[in-house]
């Protein structure tokens, strides 16, 4: 899967998580914060983590929310599991 894809789906998930940040999406880069830049508490990103298990079919171990940062991190994280 291509990065440009995975940034798509993730963008995705997003929006299904926060429909009212579907306008929001289109200036997400991969510096985008995920806490401070789209608002996600520590729930949503649990609900996250799950989405991203979901639609790419992989299963994160040891994994710490503190590892999702940015945008970036996170379609890094899902590169190494594919």
């Amino acid at each position: 899967m291509e990065h440009n894809e995975i940034l798509k789906n993730l963008k995705d998930i997003l929006v299904q998580m926060d429909p009212s940040k579907k306008e929001l999406m289109a200036s997400v880069t991969e510096e985008t914060k995920l806490s401070e830049d789209l608002g996600l508490t520590s729930v949503a990103l649990i609900y996250m983590v799950v989405a991203i298990e979901e639609t790419f079919e992989i299963e994160f171990d040891d994994l710490s929310i503190d590892d999702f940062k940015t945008v970036g991190t996170t379609i890094k994280y899902i590169e190494n599991k594919l």
